[in-house]
């Protein structure tokens, strides 16, 4: 392991500063004429150039969606979230919002409440059980043409897969693009309500519009601490070897190490150290050599031997959320 002076790492889940709203996918420009295949889940597969169809990294939920429609009267078409699988044409439906009759000649716009998470693809469910040509089936117009580079994946689906299961959509289409855009508001908390106009605690998960029911007490802490950890060279002159711990709340930390010590690389346990940190300060954990581990790390740094102390860092909160992670400290006499 590489050593530093001031070596820092994090423990637990990273959480990202607060992102604001976005949009993904784009609306046909001119007037559709178009008619997809009824009863059929569709993707786009592939894309160049902006506006993207696939979910920024983070939390989201698309909060609402929209489409150009065609002159076409009592066409049905409902939002779809997909996520790719390894297998070509094969993707994972992530979520699916209700199938709405639209309103033809102009934009539609749709409220929804789907949680979506950074990668999953943008698509479309077009409704109407097929009908004779050339409305094709459903009959709205679900995809333009665009520049090469851009495809859309579709197949026929009677009845469509519970959302996380898979599905095929075998066709495709290239330089097309589908017809709709959606708003995504970021999930901080990840309670599936967008922070910005459905999430009414936000930074509080619960289930009523993002709060918890009245008389229901404070939601339950599942967040792991974190923690970060500061390493440097250590002498073992007094018999101890340690490391530095700053966790991000209140946490009982727990470090266990050992040493690998001559030309057999036996292992030397240290006895274990813990300590109750307060949030955001800096605490010393030092663990001690036995007698005969000592003796035998100064006999091999007077060889010559390179002797490195390694830690299991262990942090817990009141919650019981833990995380852990590992370190190094170089030895000297």
């Amino acid at each position: 392991m590489r050593l530093c002076t001031a070596c820092t790492l994090l423990l637990g889940t990273h959480v990202a500063a607060a992102a604001a709203s976005t949009s993904i996918g784009q609306l046909d420009s001119g007037t559709p004429t178009g008619s997809c295949v009824g009863q059929s889940g569709w993707v786009q597969s592939a894309e160049t150039g902006a506006p993207s169809y696939t979910v920024p990294a983070g939390r989201w939920v698309l909060v609402s969606w929209a489409h150009r429609a065609n002159t076409a009267a009592g066409r049905e078409l409902g939002v779809r979230v997909w996520r790719a699988t390894a297998t070509a044409g094969t993707y994972t439906l992530v979520g699916a919002g209700a199938l709405r009759i639209l309103t033809p000649g102009g934009i539609n716009t749709f409220d929804e409440r789907i949680p979506v998470s950074g990668g999953d693809l943008l698509g479309l469910r077009v409704g109407n059980p097929g009908t004779v040509f050339p409305d094709v089936g459903g009959g709205a117009s679900c995809a333009f043409s665009a520049a090469l580079g851009n495809s859309v994946r579709y197949g026929v689906l009677t009845s469509e897969p519970a959302a996380g299961s898979n599905a095929m959509l075998p066709a495709l289409l290239t330089s097309y693009r589908l017809n709709v855009t959606a708003r995504l508001e970021p999930d901080a908390d990840a309670d599936g309500f967008g922070d910005e106009t459905q999430d009414s605690c936000p930074g509080t998960a619960g289930l009523s519009s993002g709060c918890a029911p009245a008389g229901a007490g404070p939601p339950k802490d599942t967040t792991r601490p974190t923690a970060k950890l500061r390493v440097r060279r250590d002498s073992i002159r007094d018999g101890h070897v340690g490391l530095w711990v700053t966790a991000s709340e209140a946490a009982k930390v727990t470090v266990r190490g050992s040493v690998k010590i001559g030309s057999g690389a036996r292992v030397h346990r240290l006895r274990s150290a813990s300590a109750n940190a307060t949030a955001n300060t800096l605490v010393r954990l030092s663990l001690r050599m036995s007698k005969k581990t000592r003796l035998a790390a100064r006999r091999a740094l007077r060889r010559g031997q390179r002797l490195r102390a390694r830690f299991t860092v262990t942090v817990q909160d009141a919650a019981g959320n833990a995380a852990s992670a590992k370190a190094a400290v170089r030895l000297k006499l």
